[in-house]
């Protein structure tokens, strides 16, 4: 007996800032977000109350994926966040802390949302163009041939590793367009930290014995040579009497088998499964047969080895599509044992095999990599850093708060909002700003801000330097706890000095994740109902 049930009216919350459940879920966000920021930030371990998985993060990417979010306006701006990792891999911790803090500073500062807004967007603007401009305090030219500026990218003890594979991934005396190369990422858990260059799959030693020297002659398949009927994929059979499919499949694979063969292949390589007579038949030959390579792996075989992917079996594999590699041998890596293929010309190909003693840390460190290398490349098309440790965040919540200060007389006029209006939604910006360098000290030491260089620094008796690194401490330079009342000034540009920054962030995602926090905040303080059904 069916039933009908009566379709529920949907739920309307208008002011939904104003909703005190909605502003706590934002503020434990925050909470979550600030206490995960930066190199000494806390790890989060979430699971689900019936047990399954156990996820250990600090990172923002994995962070969000796994909070189950019911609030509309949380899930959107979790997506946002989201999102800019997806391109940049970087700074979304920071994009996320800035948001929400604008967002509560606004409101605490009993700002109007449209004059927030038209202040908010001026600063930002502000900001863009002094950050790239070339009087900026807080960036600094990475020089690419150095492996000290591209190591201070990262602050992680791997980080020299990472730039070795990183550079191992870029070509190099290169004509016309340049195509990057690949590094693959291999995880064993089991051992502790390290890094091989190597590309992996299981292969027996009496294969490679029978081979000898090189070169050798590759071929590389990206279809299944399993000789099952079901990886037909959606194709109608038409089979008559008296007609074997399966066994006519399996003559067909013998017969591409006798060409490469007739043609001195040596390698044979199939990113799905091999049939076993195939298997069988193409090592009695002298053929070194690697199966199972996987979709992430093709790209980068593809490119050390030359040859172009066979995508079928009906057809004789044409001449140019075979490659050739100088050699293999194999490298043991703890309960691994994996095959390192030699190029026979420059490739920009490398792996990384990480290990670590359990499962989460090695998802953790596989993702850190990742994200690392892919910031270094972002790294070689805007060849710029920004200051890390707190002190691009003071430097730049400095100079604006003093520029606008200056000009609090014309531009409120301009912006069509009141002078006090302006000052209030400066100073909130800016605040916002510094608040996100607080975030970064959880050991309950206070953050100090120079009042010369608006660099920051943490009260520790054993630091000679802030928090980037490039100013040295001094008994005459004034300091003053950050987020606190002192006079305006212009950050003091540093000149003649030796030191080089201990910390960098990526340029240019650092500067999409200011301006993505701001477009968004400003979105969501304009947010006056939100319209739920709950069918």
């Amino acid at each position: 007996m069916s039933h009908i049930c009566k379709k529920k009216p949907a739920v309307c919350t208008d002011e939904p800032l104003s909703n005190s459940s909605i502003c706590q879920k934002m503020a434990l966000l925050r909470n979550i977000l600030s206490t995960a920021y930066g190199p000494t930030g806390r790890l989060k371990q979430m699971h689900n109350n019936v047990g399954g998985h156990v996820l250990t993060t600090s990172t923002s990417t994995a962070l969000l994926k796994r909070v189950d979010m019911s609030e509309p306006l949380l899930k959107m701006i979790s997506t946002a966040v989201q999102h800019h990792t997806t391109r940049y891999s970087d700074s979304g911790l920071f994009m996320g802390i800035l948001m929400l803090r604008l967002i509560e500073n606004t409101q605490k500062y009993n700002l109007r949302t449209a004059a927030a807004a038209k202040v908010y967007k001026h600063i930002v603007e502000e900001c863009n163009t002094y950050l790239k401009g070339d009087s900026c305090g807080c960036k600094v030219p990475v020089d690419l041939t150095s492996c000290d500026s591209l190591i201070a990218l990262k602050t992680q003890h791997i980080s020299s590793l990472i730039a070795q594979a990183f550079l191992y991934s870029t070509p190099c005396n290169s004509s016309g367009v340049t195509c990057f190369g690949r590094t693959v990422t291999i995880g064993i858990e089991g051992q502790s930290v390290r890094l091989l260059v190597d590309v992996p799959e299981m292969l027996q030693t009496v294969d490679l014995k029978r081979l000898g020297s090189g070169p050798f002659k590759v071929v590389v398949f990206n279809v299944s040579l399993s000789g099952d009927i079901s990886d037909l994929e959606d194709v109608v059979l038409e089979i008559h009497r008296e007609v074997d499919p399966e066994r006519d499949l399996l003559q067909q694979l013998l017969k591409l088998g006798e060409q490469v063969v007739k043609d001195k292949v040596r390698l044979f390589a199939c990113q799905k499964v091999v049939h076993p007579i195939l298997h069988h038949y193409l090592r009695k030959h002298g053929v070194a047969v690697i199966e199972r390579l996987g979709l992430a792996l093709i790209e980068p075989f593809v490119q050390i080895t030359g040859a172009q992917a066979v995508a079928s079996l009906y057809s004789s594999v044409p001449a140019e599509a075979y490659g050739i590699v100088k050699g293999f041998c194999f490298q043991s890596c703890g309960s691994r044992v994996l095959l390192q293929l030699l190029p026979s010309k420059d490739a920009a190909v490398s792996t990384m095999v990480l290990c670590h003693r359990n499962e989460t840390m090695l998802e953790e460190l596989k993702m850190t990599c990742q994200r690392a290398e892919h910031v270094l490349r972002l790294t070689l098309r805007e060849p710029y850093a920004l200051l890390g440790g707190g002190c691009t965040e003071t430097l730049l919540a400095t100079h604006i708060k003093h520029m606008n200060q200056s000009k609090a007389a014309t531009t409120p006029a301009a912006l069509c909002v009141s002078q006090s209006e302006f000052l209030m939604a400066v100073e909130a910006f800016c605040n916002s700003l510094q608040s996100v360098a607080l975030s970064l000290e959880h050991d309950g030491q206070d953050c100090l801000i120079d009042l010369t260089y608006a660099h920051r620094w943490v009260t520790d008796i054993y630091s000679k330097t802030c928090g980037c690194g490039l100013v040295e401490d001094r008994s005459n330079l004034e300091k003053t706890l950050l987020n606190t009342v002192y006079h305006t000034f212009s950050p003091v540009s540093l000149e003649n000095t030796d030191n080089q920054p201990r910390i960098l962030h990526s340029f240019s995602a650092k500067l999409n994740a200011l301006n993505v926090a701001v477009e968004m905040a400003n979105f969501v303080l304009d947010v006056k109902y939100i319209i739920k059904d709950i069918n």
